[in-house]
């Protein structure tokens, strides 16, 4: 969606469906995924590390389930119907405090987007993932 004046096809502006798909490209302003969250048991934690976007902020929308963020100084659940906003700059992560599967919308900006396809593209997180975060000015904490 280059040119802001064309009309799309609709391939390029309907996915259906959207599970483990997005919805949107690098030249649109955000992209929207839907993802699923199994519950996390030990370490609740699991995959999602803590983190700080220095240039975007990141959406969540709870579809089914609670999602458990982390965001600063501050724990809270998310439950069905939630939506969440969080700025770009300060730390947090998420997880799925069971029981049950999480459902959720994921709405990213650009870089954000191009990190989670980086990370997810091998299946397993790279060796050197603190600088893979850094070239898309995501600053990992842990």
């Amino acid at each position: 969606m280059t040119n802001p004046g064309r009309e799309p096809p609709v391939a390029e502006v309907l996915v259906a469906p959207l599970l483990k798909r997005h919805v949107g490209s690098p030249d649109t302003d955000f992209r929207v995924s839907e993802h699923r969250e199994l519950p996390r048991e030990g370490d609740a934690r699991g995959g999602v590390p803590l983190h700080s976007h220095r240039t975007e902020d990141e959406a969540w929308y709870v579809l089914e389930g609670t999602l458990r963020f982390r965001f600063g100084r501050h724990e809270f659940d998310a439950p069905t119907g939630s939506g969440v906003l969080l700025p770009h700059g300060v730390p947090h992560t998420f997880w799925n405090p069971g029981p049950g599967t999480a459902r959720y919308l994921l709405m990213v900006r650009p870089k954000t987007a191009a990190l989670l396809e980086t990370l997810h593209a091998g299946g397993s997180y790279p060796e050197n993932r603190k600088a893979v975060y850094a070239a898309f000015d995501v600053d990992l904490l842990e």
